[in-house]
């Protein structure tokens, strides 16, 4: 009964017709305009829709799809002799002109890529940068211009950049604000009352003050004695420089070359610098970043009342978060987009990045972009 108004070859091929023309107009978009959650999404579902009715599709077509892999088909005689070898040279070819970015691929590509920079700057086109430009014209290395722009959440961060190998390997940092680059932090913040839980950025408020929930005692003399592991675990366990308790730290005056450290850029910034040697093949950029006091419901301020640095004077919170991007030095794209990695350990206790991002809100807005480019 059900054939006679429905044909399955029908639904099967006018399903995939729609998933095609709905994944043709999503590719577009997110090829053109910046990276929108609603349109990905629905490029990803019908995406795997697509999967699914194509497998429905091989079903129903199995016969003559096994003819063309016969030897029959591929006989002198028949006229689709070279359909088949065809397929796989423009396949073969495709793949390997993308994966290794020759020729009209990659310039299509990057023409992507400026659609997308140009869109966002089209969309706030009255920001304002801080220039900060350390360029070492006695050093031998590339010139890398490094633009960020700072997200709704942002306020006093402590960050890192830095540049490793492919295989994990540091090779040199690029900018360390100074508190942890010096380990510099003599401030000390207590709580008023003990028994406050914090389950959200109380600094977020406009009418908040920092003397209505705490105490702030200016330590000079001891910032030597406190260790911040949990603001940056990532980059510290790059450095991989220890403390006698054990734990990662930036201890030295001569460990961070002043070079390469600063205040805090306070907005949207365009970074300047000059590696310290020229580089040849692919290396990996980073960013970590992690602002205190940015509790939300599940970092709150009671979360983990057993460990002794979430619950410490840091006033950790939310963990830091990870950008990162690929460079070729041997051919080098215009501008590279660095993209969410993924976060730190909320207490310091490795160096991985952690890809679940779960109870993660607004630190994951404290940067809303951030591009680079390879002079």
């Amino acid at each position: 009964m059900l054939n006679r108004w429905l044909n399955p070859r029908a639904l099967v091929s006018l399903s995939i017709l729609l998933c095609l023309i709905v994944m043709l107009v999503t590719s577009v978009l997110m090829f053109a305009k910046n990276h929108y959650m609603p349109v990905a999404m629905l490029h990803t579902v019908l995406g795997f829709s697509l999967l699914l009715f194509a497998i429905l599709h091989l079903k129903n077509n199995f016969s003559p799809l096994k003819s063309y892999l016969s030897l029959k088909f591929w006989g002198k005689k028949s006229r689709y002799k070279a359909s088949f070898p065809l397929v796989l040279f423009l396949g073969a070819s495709l793949i390997g002109l993308s994966w290794y970015g020759y020729g009209p691929i990659k310039r299509f590509y990057q023409w992507g890529m400026e659609l997308r920079v140009a869109d966002t700057f089209g969309e706030a086109p009255s920001y304002q940068y801080i220039v900060v430009d350390k360029t070492d014209k006695s050093l031998s290395g590339q010139e890398l211009t490094i633009e960020l722009r700072t997200g709704d959440s942002f306020l006093w961060p402590q960050y890192a950049i830095w540049l490793e190998t492919m295989e994990g390997e540091l090779v040199q940092p690029l900018y360390v604000t100074s508190k942890l680059a010096k380990n510099n932090f003599e401030n000390r913040v207590t709580k008023l009352d003990e028994s406050t839980v914090f389950k959200d950025n109380p600094f977020s408020t406009a009418d908040f003050k920092m003397e209505d929930a705490f105490n702030l005692v200016v330590e000079p003399e001891s910032k030597s004695e406190r260790v911040r592991p949990e603001s940056l675990p990532v980059f510290l366990h790059q450095l991989g420089i220890r403390d006698e308790e054990g734990q990662f730290v930036t201890h030295g005056e001569n460990l961070i070359p002043d070079a390469y450290t600063g205040a805090t850029m306070s907005d949207n910034f365009v970074y300047r610098t000059k590696l310290e040697s020229e580089l040849s093949g692919r290396y990996r950029l980073k960013l970590e970043m992690n602002q205190s006091f940015d509790f939300n419901q599940y970092y709150s301020s009671d979360r983990f009342p057993s460990d002794p640095i979430y619950s410490g004077s840091g006033f950790s919170a939310q963990p830091s978060v990870v950008y990162e991007t690929t460079l070729n030095f041997d051919n080098p794209e215009r501008l590279y987009l660095m993209g969410l990695a993924g976060r730190g350990h909320h207490s310091g206790q490795d160096g991985d990045i952690h890809s679940d991002l779960s109870g993660m809100d607004s630190a994951l807005s404290i940067v809303d972009r951030v591009i680079v480019e390879v002079h």
